[in-house]
């Protein structure tokens, strides 16, 4: 019998068991410069001497491309680029179907030729879709520059768009050739779109690891001052990245559905997708998630209050916002259904256990919701800013189902 395939003679039927596992290894590089000709890192990834398509985000600089385009010269080689608006809009069929014809015209070669994907996370996210479905799946390199992406959408497998107001409904597992992290990209960001990613970095703390709140507190100035070679701020990306890799680590493909990581990514889509205006950035919304959250954990006698207000005056240091322009329970409501599917059928709602630590419940209600809500609205309104709100506000439950 071979040892690939087993073959089981069941009376008039046959089954064979066919293994399915593939090495789908792949190397996180801190390649800086990255785009110094004398760093081969870029070129030798992919057929040396073939030609290169890199999907560019519109929103960077044109110095940057102009930088790429010497690299590759540099090794003899034409980069081709295509150009995709950052941002959520751009996770679209739409944009999927564009990137799929301008694969086809470029006729790329399913496996020496990979796609290079320069951009924050919304680019990476639909282009590394498209080179998963492209041929069944073609290589493809990520290049993250927003602090977003470089400690959270680049170093996982999960690629996707969204589908209405539901983030990601459509995407696919598919791990990149490489992942190349440059600070240098990091430096011509405004201070919002840091901010935002130092949201994911606040989930982490929060979730899963209390001494990097510390360094949050002590290193807000830098990444102010995009002082990105500063070693505290070094050893904050570092952490970062070492904790989603531990928290994604034998779990990359969520065959368990309570996560960590899920932390602030309950009610967040609600405030990125607004019905009225402009959405949050994703790091804003996890940010508002968060301390909704912690506000419900500190009801069930989960938090401190202390910890609490810990957490609301380090969002707002860091640059976060703390109000909900149109504020409605029942619109963060259907987002807990929208997730329960999504974690199939459970809640597993992550919820705080203290500063650096959290669990998962399956007994979320309505009426915790809309007070939590409610109580972080007239914190806002009142103080200015959550911090302010010292002590627990006695909201009646009733009327809040």
């Amino acid at each position: 019998m071979s040892d690939v395939i087993e073959k089981r003679h069941l009376a008039s039927r046959h089954t064979w068991r066919v293994p399915a596992g593939r090495n789908l290894d792949y190397e996180i590089h801190i390649a800086e410069p990255l785009l110094d000709p004398g760093n081969p890192s870029l070129f030798e990834t992919g057929r040396p001497g073939a030609r290169r398509l890199v999907v560019f985000d519109g929103g960077l600089p044109g110095f940057v491309r102009d930088r790429i385009e010497r690299y590759f010269l540099h090794y003899r080689v034409v980069a081709e680029f295509l150009t995709l608006p950052g941002g959520e809009p751009s996770k679209s069929f739409g944009t999927l179907q564009r990137l799929l014809a301008d694969f086809d015209s470029f006729r790329l070669n399913r496996r020496t030729e990979p796609v290079i994907i320069v951009g924050g996370g919304a680019v990476l996210d639909v282009a590394g879709f498209a080179a998963s479905v492209y041929r069944r799946g073609i290589p493809f390199v990520r290049v993250p520059t927003t602090l977003l992406s470089y400690v959270d959408a680049s170093v996982g497998v999960k690629n996707g768009i969204n589908v209405g107001h539901r983030k990601n409904l459509v995407g696919s597992f598919a791990p990149p050739l490489a992942v190349f992290l440059d600070t240098f990209f990091l430096a011509s960001l405004d201070f919002a779109e840091i901010a935002s990613g130092l949201g994911e970095i606040l989930k982490l703390a929060l979730g899963c690891d209390a001494p990097l709140l510390d360094m949050l507190e002590a290193s807000e100035p830098a990444f102010r001052a995009r002082h990105f070679a500063d070693p505290a701020v070094r050893a904050i990306l570092h952490r970062a990245i070492d904790l989603m890799l531990r928290e994604l680590s034998g779990n990359l493909y969520e065959e368990d559905l309570c996560r960590v990581v899920d932390l602030g990514h309950t009610f967040s889509q609600v405030f990125e997708f607004a019905e009225r205006g402009p959405g949050l950035r994703h790091g804003e919304a996890v940010a508002i998630d968060l301390n909704l959250t912690a506000i419900i954990a500190k009801h069930r006698g989960l938090l401190s209050e202390t910890e609490a207000a810990r957490l609301a005056r380090l969002t707002t240091f860091l640059g976060l916002p703390m109000h909900i322009p149109h504020p409605d329970p029942d619109r963060l409501w259907e987002s807990v259904v929208e997730r329960t599917a999504h974690r199939g059928g459970q809640q597993r709602f992550p919820i705080p256990v203290r500063l650096g630590e959290c669990t998962f419940i399956n007994d979320l209600r309505h009426d915790e919701v809309a007070r939590a809500l409610r109580e972080f609205q007239l914190c806002s309104s009142t103080a200015g800013a959550m911090p302010a709100c010292a002590t627990t506000i006695a909201l009646p439950a009733e009327g809040l189902i």
